[in-house]
């Protein structure tokens, strides 16, 4: 009886000592590591027979370990940080005050037959310069609930940013109905009731990776907006290496546009509210990030564009790691904001396969090639 016992000692602590090796082996992958899980703009999914298959949260970042059992809920105490004298401009759509204004967001959801795509007014429609300025970080918990040390000490765009730093990038918004790539150059009357503008993804995505100097940048982007515009897959640029110089290996990712919601108001500004899911894949590693973003764009009399944006930051519901922990205490409401203001002007006009155009008229060169312009 004695031997049993002793015997079944000796079993449980191998069996400790097993588990707690594995734990180590598993988190040692990212703890000289220093990218942050949510470092890469976007990401991919893993899917099998039907069922999302989450990443292992609580070794992709050790910000992110389990809580220990009966440690009990995480104190909340909300931190705001804006620049100097900046205030919150007004906002002219009730869908832009309710989801910029607020501190306090559940996930928008997608109404029953609505869009699959964000359609814009037509005075979106062309090349622009856009200057991005963050003015504000807010969350709305504390920085304990924010789901990577990235996210708390710079953005979603680059871990190092700072709040009152701007950051040029250029955007493109091309019309549906003019993209033929049989066409190579097409007129188009914004008069049109439908003109179906909408954000050149493809560009937009690699354009905002560089700008912003990501640490390693969307090279690539797979995006067929006439059969899924909901899906995108990113190629990224050269993997970086840990502080000891190993390789962490190519990363792939792919981005799901889950729900949007949008607003003209009536003197004219729009604003588009939309959620992601972003899943990116690499060496030992799978990785999620629920956000949406919100911006609300107002003409000016000179033709320019001020706009208010906004990115909000959600918990995925992983009920094996810390995060998974915190959106339950949360009750799965965003739990970091990032305000920009953004000034636009338009670029001017392109032609196809040149970088500046005489042409006077405003023009896009859409994800076919082809060459738009508006009509004179």
């Amino acid at each position: 009886m004695a031997f049993n016992n002793r015997l079944l000692s000796l079993l449980e602590a191998v069996f400790f000592l097993r588990c707690l090796g594995l734990l180590l082996t598993c988190c040692a992958f990212d703890t000289k590591q220093p990218v942050g899980r949510r470092d890469m703009l976007k990401g991919a999914s893993i899917a099998a027979g039907g069922m999302l298959l989450g990443p292992n949260s609580a070794c992709a970042d050790p910000y992110n370990a389990l809580i220990p059992i009966g440690s009990g809920a995480l104190r909340q105490q909300p931190y705001v940080e804006k620049a100097d004298d900046w205030v919150m401009p007004p906002l002219q759509t009730k869908l832009g005050d309710s989801r910029i204004s607020s501190t306090s967001l559940s996930p928008i959801q997608q109404a029953p037959f609505a869009s699959q795509d964000v359609y814009y007014p037509s005075f979106l429609f062309g090349a622009w310069k856009v200057e991005a300025t963050l003015q504000q970080k807010q969350f709305p918990f504390g920085k304990d609930f924010v789901p990577s040390k990235s996210l708390v000490q710079g953005s979603p765009r680059n871990r190092n940013e700072k709040v009152g730093n701007t950051v040029n990038v250029e955007l493109h918004y091309f019309s549906m109905i003019a993209d033929d790539a049989k066409i190579p150059n097409f007129d188009l009357n914004l008069t049109d009731p439908q003109p179906r503008i909408i954000a050149d993804r493809r560009f937009n995505s690699i354009s905002t990776s560089h700008a912003y100097e990501q640490l390693t940048p969307i090279e690539e982007v797979d995006w067929d907006y006439r059969v899924d515009p909901t899906r995108l897959t990113f190629r990224f640029g050269a993997a970086p290496v840990s502080e000891d110089m190993r390789p962490l290996g190519q990363r792939r990712g792919e981005a799901y546009l889950t729900a949007r919601q949008t607003e003209l108001s009536k003197n004219g500004a729009f604003c588009a509210a939309e959620r992601s899911r972003s899943v990116s894949v690499g060496p030992g590693t799978v990785t999620a990030a629920d956000q949406e973003s919100i911006t609300e764009f107002q003409l000016q009399p000179d033709g320019s564009v001020k706009g208010i944006s906004r990115i909000a930051v959600y918990l995925t519901p992983n009920p094996n790691s810390r995060e998974g922990v915190l959106w339950q205490q949360v009750g799965g409401k965003a739990v970091a904001f990032y305000d920009y203001d953004w000034r636009m002007t338009r670029k001017g006009g392109r032609e196809l396969d040149q970088e500046e155009s005489v042409n006077p008229r405003e023009c896009v060169v859409s994800p076919r090639k082809t060459l738009q312009c508006i009509a004179s």
